[in-house]
Protein backbone atom coordinates (compact mmCIF):
# COMPACT_ATOMS: atom_id res chain seq x y z
CA UNK A 1 0.00 0.00 0.00
CA UNK A 2 1.45 2.92 -0.98
CA UNK A 3 2.34 5.63 2.08
CA UNK A 4 -0.07 8.20 1.35
CA UNK A 5 -2.95 5.67 0.90
CA UNK A 6 -2.40 4.71 4.75
CA UNK A 7 -2.43 8.35 5.87
CA UNK A 8 -5.68 8.68 4.17
CA UNK A 9 -7.27 5.18 5.95
CA UNK A 10 -5.46 6.63 9.03
CA UNK A 11 -6.83 10.15 9.44
CA UNK A 12 -8.47 10.69 12.76
CA UNK A 13 -11.65 12.14 11.47
CA UNK A 14 -12.60 8.53 10.97
CA UNK A 15 -11.44 6.42 14.01
CA UNK A 16 -13.71 3.46 12.42
CA UNK A 17 -11.31 2.76 9.58
CA UNK A 18 -8.43 4.23 11.69
CA UNK A 19 -8.74 1.61 14.42
CA UNK A 20 -9.79 -1.64 11.86
CA UNK A 21 -6.01 -0.46 9.77
CA UNK A 22 -4.15 -0.12 12.76
CA UNK A 23 -5.20 -3.68 14.02
CA UNK A 24 -5.99 -5.71 10.57
CA UNK A 25 -3.31 -4.31 8.72
CA UNK A 26 -0.98 -2.84 10.44
CA UNK A 27 -1.53 -5.66 13.35
CA UNK A 28 -1.19 -3.89 16.15
CA UNK A 29 -1.80 -5.38 19.25
CA UNK A 30 -4.61 -4.35 21.59
CA UNK A 31 -2.53 -2.63 23.70
CA UNK A 32 -0.67 -0.57 21.68
CA UNK A 33 -0.91 3.08 22.54
CA UNK A 34 -2.15 4.26 18.72
CA UNK A 35 -4.95 1.24 19.08
CA UNK A 36 -6.17 2.50 22.34
CA UNK A 37 -5.92 6.34 21.58
CA UNK A 38 -8.13 5.14 18.86
CA UNK A 39 -10.46 3.45 20.60
CA UNK A 40 -10.87 6.08 23.10
CA UNK A 41 -11.52 8.60 20.12
CA UNK A 42 -13.87 6.17 18.54
CA UNK A 43 -16.11 5.69 21.78
CA UNK A 44 -16.75 9.19 21.70
CA UNK A 45 -17.78 9.69 18.34
CA UNK A 46 -21.25 10.42 16.73
CA UNK A 47 -21.07 7.35 14.87
CA UNK A 48 -20.32 5.25 18.13
CA UNK A 49 -23.44 7.11 19.71
CA UNK A 50 -25.72 6.65 16.64
CA UNK A 51 -24.49 2.42 16.86
CA UNK A 52 -25.72 2.48 21.00
CA UNK A 53 -28.86 3.85 20.17
CA UNK A 54 -29.59 1.15 17.43
CA UNK A 55 -28.23 -1.53 19.95
CA UNK A 56 -31.08 -0.25 22.74
CA UNK A 57 -33.68 -0.68 20.51
CA UNK A 58 -36.22 -2.83 20.90
CA UNK A 59 -35.77 -4.35 17.11
CA UNK A 60 -33.94 -6.73 15.78
CA UNK A 61 -32.83 -5.47 12.78
CA UNK A 62 -31.40 -2.22 14.43
CA UNK A 63 -29.52 -4.88 16.93
CA UNK A 64 -28.43 -6.42 14.16
CA UNK A 65 -26.71 -3.35 12.18
CA UNK A 66 -25.34 -1.93 15.59
CA UNK A 67 -23.61 -5.54 16.56
CA UNK A 68 -22.50 -5.06 12.43
CA UNK A 69 -20.57 -1.67 12.98
CA UNK A 70 -19.02 -2.66 15.67
CA UNK A 71 -17.59 -5.28 14.58
CA UNK A 72 -16.62 -3.85 11.38
CA UNK A 73 -15.07 -0.96 12.88
CA UNK A 74 -13.05 -3.66 15.04
CA UNK A 75 -14.52 -2.87 18.44
CA UNK A 76 -14.93 -6.18 21.01
CA UNK A 77 -17.50 -6.80 23.64
CA UNK A 78 -14.96 -5.52 26.41
CA UNK A 79 -14.37 -2.20 24.18
CA UNK A 80 -18.10 -1.87 24.74
CA UNK A 81 -18.86 -2.84 27.98
CA UNK A 82 -21.32 -5.07 29.67
CA UNK A 83 -23.92 -3.81 28.31
CA UNK A 84 -23.77 -4.84 24.87
CA UNK A 85 -24.08 -8.26 26.84
CA UNK A 86 -27.27 -7.94 27.72
CA UNK A 87 -28.53 -6.83 24.05
CA UNK A 88 -27.04 -9.42 22.11
CA UNK A 89 -28.13 -12.10 24.26
CA UNK A 90 -31.96 -10.37 23.78
CA UNK A 91 -31.96 -10.79 20.32
CA UNK A 92 -30.41 -14.62 20.55
CA UNK A 93 -33.13 -15.49 22.58
CA UNK A 94 -35.59 -13.52 20.73
CA UNK A 95 -34.49 -14.96 16.96
CA UNK A 96 -32.81 -18.06 18.10
CA UNK A 97 -30.33 -16.56 15.64
CA UNK A 98 -32.51 -17.19 12.81
CA UNK A 99 -32.66 -14.10 10.85
CA UNK A 100 -34.00 -14.34 7.76
CA UNK A 101 -30.94 -14.61 5.31
CA UNK A 102 -28.56 -13.16 7.66
CA UNK A 103 -27.89 -15.93 10.28
CA UNK A 104 -24.20 -16.64 9.08
CA UNK A 105 -23.15 -13.12 8.54
CA UNK A 106 -24.19 -12.13 12.57
CA UNK A 107 -22.23 -15.25 13.49
CA UNK A 108 -19.41 -13.89 11.89
CA UNK A 109 -19.52 -10.22 13.76
CA UNK A 110 -20.31 -11.87 17.16
CA UNK A 111 -17.20 -14.30 16.11
CA UNK A 112 -15.53 -10.78 15.84
CA UNK A 113 -16.46 -8.71 18.80
CA UNK A 114 -15.10 -11.75 21.07
CA UNK A 115 -18.00 -13.83 21.67
CA UNK A 116 -16.57 -17.45 20.41
CA UNK A 117 -16.14 -18.73 23.83
CA UNK A 118 -19.70 -18.79 24.69
CA UNK A 119 -21.11 -21.95 24.35
CA UNK A 120 -24.68 -20.51 22.65
CA UNK A 121 -22.29 -19.40 20.32
CA UNK A 122 -19.87 -22.54 19.88
CA UNK A 123 -22.90 -24.61 19.64
CA UNK A 124 -24.42 -22.53 16.82
CA UNK A 125 -21.69 -22.56 14.68
CA UNK A 126 -20.95 -26.37 14.78
CA UNK A 127 -24.93 -27.02 14.20
CA UNK A 128 -24.81 -24.52 10.93
CA UNK A 129 -21.46 -25.33 9.57
CA UNK A 130 -22.62 -28.92 9.62
CA UNK A 131 -25.29 -28.29 6.72
CA UNK A 132 -22.39 -27.72 4.23
CA UNK A 133 -23.55 -29.47 1.04
CA UNK A 134 -21.54 -31.71 -1.33
CA UNK A 135 -20.89 -28.80 -3.82
CA UNK A 136 -19.05 -27.06 -1.27
CA UNK A 137 -21.75 -24.45 -0.22
CA UNK A 138 -24.97 -23.88 1.80
CA UNK A 139 -28.51 -24.34 0.65
CA UNK A 140 -31.44 -21.98 0.50
CA UNK A 141 -33.31 -21.46 4.11
CA UNK A 142 -36.41 -20.56 2.25
CA UNK A 143 -39.67 -22.51 3.56
CA UNK A 144 -41.56 -21.74 0.83
CA UNK A 145 -42.01 -24.95 -1.63
CA UNK A 146 -42.40 -22.73 -4.97
CA UNK A 147 -38.49 -21.65 -3.92
CA UNK A 148 -37.37 -24.34 -1.56
CA UNK A 149 -38.77 -27.63 -2.11
CA UNK A 150 -37.27 -30.09 0.13
CA UNK A 151 -38.39 -32.79 -2.65
CA UNK A 152 -36.26 -31.97 -5.16
CA UNK A 153 -32.54 -31.76 -5.31
CA UNK A 154 -31.14 -27.90 -5.16
CA UNK A 155 -27.76 -26.72 -5.85
CA UNK A 156 -26.19 -24.39 -3.04
CA UNK A 157 -27.13 -20.72 -2.22
CA UNK A 158 -24.31 -18.14 -3.77
CA UNK A 159 -25.29 -15.72 -1.44
CA UNK A 160 -25.96 -17.60 1.96
CA UNK A 161 -22.40 -19.27 1.16
CA UNK A 162 -20.86 -15.85 0.75
CA UNK A 163 -21.38 -15.09 4.21
CA UNK A 164 -20.71 -18.62 5.76
CA UNK A 165 -17.12 -17.80 3.79
CA UNK A 166 -17.03 -14.35 6.21
CA UNK A 167 -18.06 -16.52 9.42
CA UNK A 168 -15.24 -19.41 8.61
CA UNK A 169 -12.37 -16.77 7.88
CA UNK A 170 -13.42 -15.13 10.67
CA UNK A 171 -12.95 -18.26 12.95
CA UNK A 172 -9.70 -19.02 11.07
CA UNK A 173 -7.98 -15.76 11.92
CA UNK A 174 -8.85 -16.46 15.64
CA UNK A 175 -7.05 -20.01 15.38
CA UNK A 176 -10.05 -21.64 14.28
CA UNK A 177 -9.19 -24.70 11.57
CA UNK A 178 -12.79 -25.55 10.49
CA UNK A 179 -13.41 -29.17 8.52
CA UNK A 180 -15.44 -27.22 5.84
CA UNK A 181 -13.04 -24.70 5.25
CA UNK A 182 -11.32 -26.51 2.27
CA UNK A 183 -14.88 -27.34 0.38
CA UNK A 184 -15.76 -23.81 1.29
CA UNK A 185 -12.72 -22.25 -0.45
CA UNK A 186 -12.55 -24.81 -3.46
CA UNK A 187 -16.62 -23.85 -4.08
CA UNK A 188 -15.36 -20.12 -4.52
CA UNK A 189 -11.44 -21.03 -6.32
CA UNK A 190 -13.58 -23.61 -8.82
CA UNK A 191 -16.09 -20.94 -10.26
CA UNK A 192 -12.57 -18.03 -10.25
CA UNK A 193 -14.47 -16.67 -7.21
CA UNK A 194 -17.40 -15.18 -8.90
CA UNK A 195 -18.93 -17.40 -11.66
CA UNK A 196 -21.63 -19.80 -12.69
CA UNK A 197 -19.77 -23.44 -13.29
CA UNK A 198 -21.47 -23.97 -16.42
CA UNK A 199 -20.79 -20.38 -17.52
CA UNK A 200 -17.35 -18.83 -16.37
CA UNK A 201 -18.83 -15.25 -17.83
CA UNK A 202 -21.68 -15.23 -15.86
CA UNK A 203 -21.49 -14.28 -12.61
CA UNK A 204 -23.76 -15.97 -9.97
CA UNK A 205 -24.92 -13.44 -8.24
CA UNK A 206 -24.44 -9.84 -9.90
CA UNK A 207 -23.53 -7.78 -6.77
CA UNK A 208 -20.34 -9.61 -6.74
CA UNK A 209 -18.58 -7.70 -8.66
CA UNK A 210 -19.32 -4.88 -7.63
CA UNK A 211 -18.00 -3.34 -4.23
CA UNK A 212 -21.44 -3.15 -2.03
CA UNK A 213 -20.66 -1.88 1.37
CA UNK A 214 -21.73 -1.90 4.04
CA UNK A 215 -22.47 -5.74 3.93
CA UNK A 216 -25.63 -7.36 3.64
CA UNK A 217 -26.92 -10.79 4.64
CA UNK A 218 -27.72 -11.26 0.92
CA UNK A 219 -25.42 -8.80 -0.25
CA UNK A 220 -21.01 -8.35 -0.10
CA UNK A 221 -19.37 -7.18 -2.63
CA UNK A 222 -16.02 -8.43 -4.11
CA UNK A 223 -13.67 -6.74 -1.72
CA UNK A 224 -14.99 -8.70 1.15
CA UNK A 225 -15.29 -12.03 -0.69
CA UNK A 226 -11.55 -11.57 -1.65
CA UNK A 227 -10.48 -10.58 1.13
CA UNK A 228 -11.62 -13.61 3.17
CA UNK A 229 -10.25 -16.30 0.93
CA UNK A 230 -7.08 -14.32 1.06
CA UNK A 231 -7.53 -15.17 4.76
CA UNK A 232 -8.33 -18.45 4.38
CA UNK A 233 -4.99 -18.85 2.52
CA UNK A 234 -5.93 -18.70 -1.27
CA UNK A 235 -2.16 -17.63 -3.27
CA UNK A 236 -2.35 -13.94 -4.80
CA UNK A 237 -0.83 -15.86 -7.60
CA UNK A 238 -3.68 -18.75 -8.31
CA UNK A 239 -5.69 -18.34 -11.04
CA UNK A 240 -8.80 -17.72 -9.48
CA UNK A 241 -7.29 -14.78 -7.00
CA UNK A 242 -5.89 -12.94 -10.49
CA UNK A 243 -9.53 -13.62 -11.96
CA UNK A 244 -10.87 -11.61 -8.66
CA UNK A 245 -8.68 -9.59 -8.58
CA UNK A 246 -9.47 -8.49 -12.12
CA UNK A 247 -12.83 -7.77 -11.09
CA UNK A 248 -11.95 -5.71 -7.96
CA UNK A 249 -9.10 -3.46 -10.10
CA UNK A 250 -12.21 -2.12 -12.39
CA UNK A 251 -13.17 -0.03 -9.30
CA UNK A 252 -9.41 0.63 -8.77
CA UNK A 253 -8.95 4.56 -9.36
CA UNK A 254 -5.69 5.98 -10.59
CA UNK A 255 -4.46 7.10 -7.63
CA UNK A 256 -4.57 3.78 -5.72
CA UNK A 257 -7.93 3.70 -3.44
CA UNK A 258 -11.48 2.31 -4.85
CA UNK A 259 -14.79 3.13 -5.92
CA UNK A 260 -18.42 2.22 -3.59
CA UNK A 261 -20.12 1.28 -6.15
CA UNK A 262 -23.26 0.68 -3.95
CA UNK A 263 -24.76 0.36 -0.41
CA UNK A 264 -28.62 0.07 0.66
CA UNK A 265 -30.60 3.17 0.93
CA UNK A 266 -30.68 2.98 5.27
CA UNK A 267 -27.31 1.22 5.71
CA UNK A 268 -25.65 -0.04 8.90
CA UNK A 269 -23.80 2.79 9.47
CA UNK A 270 -22.38 5.57 7.37
CA UNK A 271 -19.82 4.10 5.29
CA UNK A 272 -19.53 6.99 2.10
CA UNK A 273 -20.86 8.26 -0.49
CA UNK A 274 -21.69 5.74 -3.97
CA UNK A 275 -19.49 6.52 -6.90
CA UNK A 276 -17.12 7.98 -4.78
CA UNK A 277 -13.58 6.75 -3.50
CA UNK A 278 -14.20 5.04 0.15
CA UNK A 279 -11.88 4.39 2.24
CA UNK A 280 -13.42 0.95 3.51
CA UNK A 281 -13.40 -0.78 0.29
CA UNK A 282 -9.93 0.56 -0.19
CA UNK A 283 -8.95 -0.91 3.51
CA UNK A 284 -10.75 -4.43 2.30
CA UNK A 285 -8.75 -4.07 -1.24
CA UNK A 286 -5.17 -3.85 0.11
CA UNK A 287 -6.32 -6.53 2.85
CA UNK A 288 -7.21 -9.08 0.39
CA UNK A 289 -3.75 -8.61 -1.49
Amino acid sequence: MDRTILEWLLEENTPEVRLRTLKEYQKLPENDEKVLACKKLLLQSRAYERGLKKLRTNKPWAKYDAIMAFAEWGLTRNDIGKDIDDEVFALISSTGFKMLCGEPLLLRNLVKLGYDQEDIVKNEIDSVLRLIKEDGGFGCISTNKKINDPRKPHKSCARLTVEYLLLVAELHLLGYRMECESALVHYFTKRNIFYRTDDMKTPMVDVMLGTFYPPDPIKIGAHQILYALRVLGCEPESEAMQAGYKVLNQHRLANGRYVLTASKSVPAFKSGNVGEENKWVTLYAYMAQ
